[in-house]
């Protein structure tokens, strides 16, 4: 309070910035701003030119092309990772229900429903019985890893397919092999609920002695 009685004065006005400090750069644009333009399309062409190798070595070398292909996942995990903290957890999704079916029998199913089917990816799949065996595996261990009623996640089944048939599948090949189960496990498919598995073909005594005598008789005959 002033001597002479008075109010109180207001507190000073913080200066205000000079011209040339408001509008100052900063050490990264001012390294950009002074670079060589030559040094710039030198460093682009060497970024050109490590890109084709890097295309060029992808094609021709499988093992490389994993290796490329396992950063990018690895990256994508931790910035979904990073992403994800302070996210609440999202809902788990409730598995398909499937039926009480052997690997074999699932098998069995799943080759007679491609045999009447005149799909053309059926047509295909059904000369190919090793994928159907895979796709029985994946049956069983999906139907192993629902018993709680939860989607079974794709580290998991990953997991029981190496550990229960020594399969090595990609996170792309076991999220089809997921999706694969449950479509044939829908309403009209080989694995929907409540289907029963088709038993094998029992060859009987008298069959046999009737294909034994069949033989016997061509013999005769020639």
């Amino acid at each position: 309070m002033d001597s002479d009685g008075g109010t109180d004065d207001p507190p000073p006005a913080p200066p205000l910035p000079a011209p040339e400090e408001e509008h100052r750069l900063t050490a990264e644009e001012l390294a950009f701003l002074l670079r060589d333009p030559a040094a710039r399309e030198r460093e682009a062409e060497r970024a050109a030119r490590s890109n084709r190798n890097r295309t060029e070595r992808r094609g021709a070398d499988p093992a490389y092309a994993e290796r490329l292909r396992a950063g990018d996942r690895e990256r994508q995990r931790r910035r979904r990772l990073r992403e994800s903290i302070g996210r609440p957890e999202p809902p788990l999704s409730p598995a398909v229900p499937l039926p009480d079916l052997s690997e074999d029998e699932a098998v069995r199913l799943l080759t007679c429903h491609l045999e009447r089917s005149t799909d053309a990816q059926a047509i295909q799949l059904r000369r190919r019985p090793e994928r159907i065996r895979l796709y029985a595996e994946a049956f069983a261990v999906y139907r192993t890893l629902s018993a709680g009623g939860e989607r079974p996640t794709r580290g998991a089944l990953a997991a029981l397919l190496k550990s229960r048939f020594g399969r090595s599948v990609t996170p792309s090949q076991v999220q089809k092999l997921r999706d694969h189960v449950e479509a044939f496990a829908a309403p009209g498919g080989p694995w929907a609920p409540g289907v029963t598995a088709t038993p094998a073909p029992v060859r009987t005594k008298d069959a046999a002695k009737a294909d034994t005598d069949s033989h016997a008789s061509r013999r005769e005959s020639r």
